[in-house]
C-alpha cells in the first residue's frame, strides 16, 4: 500500500522508494502475486522492460487467470516489439474476463498488426459492452481516418465528443476530419474549443494554421503558426510553413529567416 503512495507521487525518487516496498513485500512473501505485479509496473514506468517482463511472468506464472499480469505483460510485450506475444497475452484477458478496455487494448495491437478490420471488430466490441467508452469511439475514428474513410472517422469523433466533451484531442482531430470533408465551418468551430480546452496545444495553432493557409487568409495562418512556435520553438516544419505565409504576406526578410531556422533545426 505504501508503495503505491509513492507511485502516485510520479517522480523518480518515489519510484525508487515504491521498488525498495515492493520487493520487501516479496521478501516476506514470495506468493504475493499484487506485490509483483506493481512492481513489474514500477519497473515499466522506469523503462526496465525486460526486468517488468520477468516480474510479470512470474506472476501469470503463479496465477494463470489474473488479468492485470496478463495486460500489463501484454504492453510490455508491445514495447519491446513482440506484436505477437502482445496479442497472444491480451487476448487471453478477454477470453478471462471481456471489458471494453480490453477490447480497446487488444485493438490497438491488432493495428500494431496492420489487422485493420479486427481492431474495429475489437473497438466495436468494446462499445457493445460500454457505449459510453470513449476512448474506443476515438481509437476507431483515428483508424477509419488512417483508412480515408472520413465520414466514419466524423461519425465516430462526434461519439467520442459526445461521451467526453473536454476531449481535445478528439475535437482537433475531428476538425481535421472536417477539413478533408471540406466543412471548413466545422472544422474552424473545432479548433475554436479545442484551443479554448487546451490553450497550450501547438498541434491545435500549427493545424489551423493549414487551413487557414489554404482559405489564403494568410494573416490569420501568420498568427497561428507564430503561436504553435511559442509553445513548440524547434519545430521546422512549422517554420517552413510560416516562411510560405510571410511570402504570401510579401514579407521577404522574415520569410528568409524562416527558412534559414528551418535548415538549421534539421542540420
Amino acid at each position: 500500500g505504501r508503495g503505491n503512495v509513492y507511485m502516485d507521487y510520479g517522480h523518480e525518487e518515489g519510484h525508487m522508494m515504491a521498488r525498495k516496498d515492493y520487493e520487501h513485500a516479496l521478501r516476506l512473501d514470495t506468493t504475493n502475486v499484487a506485490a509483483r505485479v506493481n512492481l513489474a509496473y514500477n519497473l515499466q514506468v522506469s523503462g526496465k522492460f525486460m526486468q517488468a517482463w520477468r516480474q510479470f511472468t512470474a506472476a501469470v506464472d503463479m496465477s494463470p487467470k489474473f488479468k492485470p499480469a496478463l495486460e500489463g505483460r501484454a504492453v510490455v510485450n508491445l514495447q519491446m516489439s513482440n506484436t505477437y506475444a502482445a496479442w497472444v497475452d491480451m487476448n487471453e484477458a478477454v477470453k478471462i474476463g471481456p471489458s471494453a478496455e480490453l477490447y480497446t487494448n487488444r485493438g490497438v495491437i491488432n493495428q500494431f498488426m496492420d489487422d485493420y478490420t479486427n481492431a474495429i471488430r475489437d473497438y466495436k466490441s468494446a462499445l457493445q459492452l460500454d457505449p459510453t467508452f470513449s476512448l474506443a469511439y476515438f481509437n476507431a475514428a483515428n483508424l477509419y481516418f488512417h483508412m480515408r474513410q472520413f465520414l466514419q472517422a466524423k461519425d465516430f469523433f462526434d461519439k467520442a465528443v459526445q461521451c467526453n466533451t473536454k476531449d481535445e484531442s478528439a475535437l482537433l482531430n475531428r476538425a481535421i476530419t472536417k477539413v478533408m470533408l471540406k466543412d471548413t465551418k466545422g472544422a474552424l468551430e473545432d479548433f475554436k474549443m479545442a484551443a479554448q480546452l487546451s490553450p497550450y496545444s501547438a498541434h491545435v495553432y500549427f493545424n489551423r494554421g493549414n487551413l487557414y493557409t489554404n482559405l489564403k487568409q494568410y494573416d490569420k495562418a501568420e498568427k497561428d503558426y507564430s503561436q504553435a512556435l511559442v509553445l513548440q520553438p524547434d519545430d521546422a516544419l512549422v517554420y517552413k510553413r510560416r516562411a510560405d505565409v510571410h511570402g504570401k504576406l510579401s514579407r521577404t526578410q522574415d520569410a528568409i529567416e524562416d527558412y534559414r531556422r528551418a535548415v538549421e533545426i534539421q542540420a
